[in-house]
């Protein structure tokens, strides 16, 4: 019981810290929505803060347990694989919108300590399910690439919000460049060629 309470607790806060940020939520607000006193949140959680963090580590939780079911679906081809994890961030900001948020306090310094060590959580967990994945090609190698790939993967998300946010006439300015979706696919084809190189080997 105590457990689906926290829970409950945890899924109000999301919607409260997703619409109105950290600082704009309050816990008054977060129990309004329960119809539970203020003192029951206190039972779970020490402070507002400490339920942000939390909140934090549960969606990142379930992103990361949706990102390993895309990697370890053994009925698809590794390029398939790839698509729908590059996908699933291309639409992460609809569905883990506190994840976006967490990035872009990073990225303007705005940041709370807890964030910093939610973003490292994700990064590793992220890099060690790439990790699951390459596996699959037989190689025993594969250095740096589950991190980097994790990173540039973030970077091209990241690449899509600012070119959807742009004047669209300035998209022409440089010839020959089609935005983030070449990056797209040169991130695709780096880790098919991952693969094709081990298809090679056993030959």
């Amino acid at each position: 019981m105590d457990k689906e309470r926290k829970i409950q607790i945890i899924k109000a806060a999301v919607k409260r810290f997703t619409k109105h940020g950290l600082h704009k939520t309050t816990l008054d607000e977060v129990a309004r929505d329960l119809r539970i006193g203020k003192a029951t949140i206190y039972n779970y959680f020490e402070s507002k803060e400490d339920l942000y963090y939390k909140t934090l580590q549960y969606e990142t939780s379930l992103y990361l347990e949706e990102i390993k079911l895309i990697l370890n679906n053994d009925a698809n081809t590794p390029r398939q694989i790839i698509i729908e994890y590059l996908e699933l961030k291309e639409n992460i900001g609809t569905r883990y919108r506190l994840i976006i948020e967490l990035l872009l306090h990073i990225l303007t310094g705005t940041h709370v300590e807890p964030e910093i060590q939610c973003l490292n959580q994700l990064l590793t967990e992220e890099a060690s399910a790439l990790k699951d994945l390459l596996r699959m090609s037989g190689k025993e190698e594969y250095g740096s690439l589950p991190g980097f790939f994790a990173l540039q993967s973030w970077g091209l998300l990241f690449s899509s919000i600012l070119k959807n946010t742009a004047n669209p006439v300035e998209e022409n300015l440089i010839p020959g460049e089609k935005g983030p979706a070449v990056d797209k696919e040169n991130l695709i084809k780096e880790l098919e060629n991952f693969f094709a190189d081990k298809a090679g080997d056993n030959k």
